[in-house]
């Protein structure tokens, strides 16, 4: 089964579009496979409204392992199953914490696996003092090498913020070529033109 990595810095909304994008494909509960970075897995049941309680939230690092769901992708006649893959939160510099640094390495490698990468980025945050920059080191090496596959698309997370709308048209700008789609995770804008996208690589 073909994988499709969400990845992207801590905060900016992985968990939330992938349980709403699986709403948005079709499903009601979730099983979802955790992978720990000592090798070991679980499988936990949720309904939407609980996977949104216990998976997301606001503070740093919520996401501590790969969180696997499969999904079927319909189109016409046709039936394509892919994997959606949530990730841990990705940072500058070196974590002081052992278990973060481990779970970062674990999407990193991830990265290197996998058929699609779905690369969110917060296009509010390029609308600060900084511009582009504060996107961060590594989510430029990520677009640099995501840039050269042909499963690499970033979306640019919060336009339905007016920053976020700012944001996207410079990100645009800076990024020539760059495989770039508007999205807000929040409330589903662009999740057709995503879907259309995994379809092509799954």
């Amino acid at each position: 089964m073909r994988n499709c990595l969400v990845i992207g810095r801590t905060n900016v909304g992985k968990t939330i579009f992938c349980i709403n994008f699986a709403e948005f494909l079709g499903l009601q509960r979730m099983d979802v496979y955790f992978q720990l970075p000592d090798g070991t897995t679980r499988q936990r049941k949720f309904d939407l409204h609980s996977a949104r309680q216990e998976l997301s939230g606001v503070e740093a690092h919520h996401t501590r392992s790969l969180q696997s769901i499969s999904l079927e992708l319909p189109r016409g006649k046709g039936m394509r199953q892919f994997k959606l893959t949530d990730s841990t939160g990705l940072t500058d510099g070196i974590h002081p914490d052992l278990e973060m640094r481990e779970a970062m390495a674990q999407t990193l490698q991830e990265l290197r696996h996998a058929d699609c990468i779905l690369h969110l980025v917060d296009a509010c945050e390029v609308m600060k003092v900084g511009g582009v920059k504060n996107l961060g080191e590594l989510d430029l090496q990520i677009a640099e090498v995501g840039g050269r596959k042909s499963g690499y698309l970033c979306l640019a997370n919060k336009v339905d913020l007016p920053d976020g709308q700012r944001g996207f048209k410079l990100l645009e700008k800076e990024f020539k070529g760059l495989n770039l789609l508007p999205i807000s995770a929040l409330y589903r804008q662009g999740f057709r033109e995503v879907k259309e996208h995994v379809w092509r690589l799954v």
